[in-house]
């Protein structure tokens, strides 16, 4: 059921670290993958044991992965078979840290398909993601974050983003940013959970992209919720890509779009 790496213990610069971090797998180009524990459960989440440290980390946040079989069912395990986000992560200009969702990459007894499914934008979907934020933030001495989503990590993204103070900034990529909108679009069951649709506009910096050739997220069921959302000064663009590509492509382009810099 659960797809995982043979499982290594951390090296020592891991195991001096404050925040405990357990079975890390070597991802290759210096990147390590690793569980954290957040608010009672178990996330993946990777990085470059070698972190330069820096007052802002960008931290990228994984799509929802397989929820469902070509049936509609509920699959036996949410593991992406392709890791945009982990993708993009690694790819990403700069200290970057990239974060799993719920149930992917770990043997976590608390999962039930509902954390995949039905829940996977719930109040404690949300509260697993931003507890392990703050994870990543203190191994890597930041004292601010960028939150970057694709799909619907781009959802978890925003959702984190609204209850923290120490966002920098915040990119979605091809994200149902109105998850109500975009379940009756593609004639879903309509999910148990929280919605960016429901908030206020957000006081940070944001890039929300969407992709003219994506059947998945059309970008008519999220320009209006992501304009809102960013602000007259925000930058939602729709740009010819597909749902899963070319976004690994654009980083630099993306990256440069938040524009940081007072």
């Amino acid at each position: 059921m659960w797809r995982r790496l043979t499982p290594l213990f951390l090296a020592p610069l891991l195991a001096a670290s404050p925040v405990a971090a357990r079975h890390a797998e070597p991802l290759g180009d210096g990147w390590m993958r690793f569980e954290v524990a957040a608010a009672g459960r178990t996330l993946a989440a990777a990085m470059p044991p070698q972190l330069i440290p820096a007052q802002t980390l960008t931290i990228v946040i994984e799509g929802d992965g397989r929820a469902h079989d070509r049936r509609g069912r509920a699959s036996a395990d949410p593991t992406p078979d392709k890791a945009v986000g982990l993708n993009l992560a690694r790819t990403w200009p700069g200290p970057v840290a990239w974060l799993g969702r719920p149930c992917q990459y770990v043997r976590d007894p608390a999962c039930t398909p509902s954390d995949w499914t039905s829940h996977r934008f719930s109040e404690d979907a949300v509260a697993m993601t931003d507890a392990a934020i703050s994870v990543l933030k203190t191994r890597a001495g930041a004292s601010q974050v960028v939150l970057v989503g694709w799909s619907g990590g781009g959802v978890m993204a925003t959702l984190a983003a609204a209850r923290r103070d120490d966002v920098a900034g915040l990119v979605t990529i091809a994200a149902p940013l109105n998850v109500a909108a975009w379940t009756a679009s593609r004639g879903l069951s309509a999910l148990q959970g929280l919605d960016p649709a429901d908030l206020p506009p957000l006081a940070v910096r944001q890039v929300h992209l969407s992709g003219a050739l994506d059947p998945v997220v059309r970008p008519v069921t999220v320009k209006a919720t992501a304009r809102r959302l960013a602000g007259p000064q925000g930058q939602v663009e729709t740009w010819s890509e597909r749902h899963d590509c070319c976004w690994v492509a654009r980083v630099d382009e993306i990256a440069a779009g938040l524009d940081l810099q007072p």
